[in-house]
């Protein structure tokens, strides 16, 4: 049983209601699909649990959610809170948009939150040094900026943020080099797609520095499983500004008219102008983002378990969303006063 978030690595805390599953305190379950997450407090991801563990779980959890008050519901989605202040959602046979506004709606929106804290805050700060420059009359006006600047180009250059294994070596990639990446028409291929980025052969652990990435990297090109998991591993660091809610339901509608994964990452090919990751139309990232993850799900819940235990094992190795070394501890320290998420 993990405790930890596959995706931000943050404590996923402990309740007391639900004795045979002890981790969370927001819940989600889909009984007839006898599916059961842990939703992590710090940046929404939904965490699937492993197979041997849900079903007592889950029936626990739907005779506490039926016999609880303190609920909330539509017709296929509801929100109950126990004694002891865990919550569960109740998931029944939502369509995919409604589904989306309680999964994804909250991811994003967090994301988009965070991003905005952050961006006032280095604001305010380079501001009130600038002035004191200014004031002092010593040449310091334009230093601020540059060292937030530096700090910032220094994260997205060097800091790991993916790796993948061709069995000589790993190849490592930057956020500058994901945004670079690009999903390109490959016929020949069984997905119909296949993802080439920019990457440097170096053994360098995930969320450390290495040598600097300009963006010149030989490209990388990945096919089949090690596309879709090398792109699940980038997509968020290039989607961390968030979105609104608006923009999340075009990204479902997006995601619900492909129908799967390949044909989603196949309409990312038919982008002619600036087709790049990080330039993509961010309704078309947030869809790339969602396929990956969903797909997942998928190989995990007809029985692939093991992509799921490598997610697990590896979750230390995950860089947190909020992507905060890209910034001065100041600023980390400011945003968690504030309370944001």
């Amino acid at each position: 049983m993990y405790a930890t978030c596959t995706f931000c690595h943050t404590p996923l805390g402990a309740n007391e209601a639900i004795e045979s599953f002890p981790v969370g305190r927001r819940l989600a379950f889909d009984a007839e699909k006898g599916r059961l997450w842990v939703v992590c407090g710090a940046c929404k991801q939904w965490n699937l649990s492993p197979l041997d563990e849900r079903w007592e779980a889950i029936e626990s959890a739907e005779k506490l959610y039926r016999d609880t008050r303190l609920r909330a519901s539509t017709d296929q989605v509801g929100l109950a809170r126990v004694r002891d202040g865990t919550e569960l959602i109740r998931v029944g046979r939502p369509l995919r948009p409604e589904f989306a506004a309680w999964r994804y709606g909250d991811r994003f929106s967090l994301r988009m939150r965070r991003y905005a804290v952050r961006s006032t805050i280095v604001g305010g700060g380079v501001a009130a040094l600038t002035a004191f420059g200014w004031i002092a009359g010593m040449g310091f006006t334009v230093l601020p900026m540059n060292v937030v600047s530096h700090l910032n180009t220094r994260a997205a250059t060097r800091r790991v943020i993916a790796r993948f294994d061709d069995g000589q070596g790993p190849f490592t990639f930057t956020h500058w080099g994901a945004r670079a990446g690009r999903i390109i028409e490959a016929v020949n291929d069984p997905l119909g797609w296949r993802l080439t980025m920019p990457g440097r052969r170096a053994d360098v652990a995930v969320g450390k520095f290495g040598e600097k990435s300009d963006g010149d990297e030989p490209r990388i090109t990945l096919t089949g499983a090690d596309a879709i998991e090398v792109a699940r591993r980038v997509l968020p660091h290039i989607n961390r500004s968030g979105a609104r809610r608006a923009t999340v339901q075009g990204a479902v509608q997006l995601l619900e008219a492909a129908g799967d994964l390949d044909a989603t990452f196949r309409s990312a090919t038919r982008i002619r102008v600036d087709p790049y990751l990080g330039t993509l139309p961010a309704e078309l990232r947030l869809a790339l983002e969602m396929a990956a993850h969903e797909d997942l799900e998928r190989r995990a819940l007809e029985g692939e378990l093991t992509a799921l235990e490598a997610s697990w094992k590896e979750a230390e190795e995950v860089a947190a969303i909020a992507d905060s070394l890209t910034l001065p501890e100041w600023v980390s320290e400011r945003i968690r006063r504030l309370g944001v998420g």
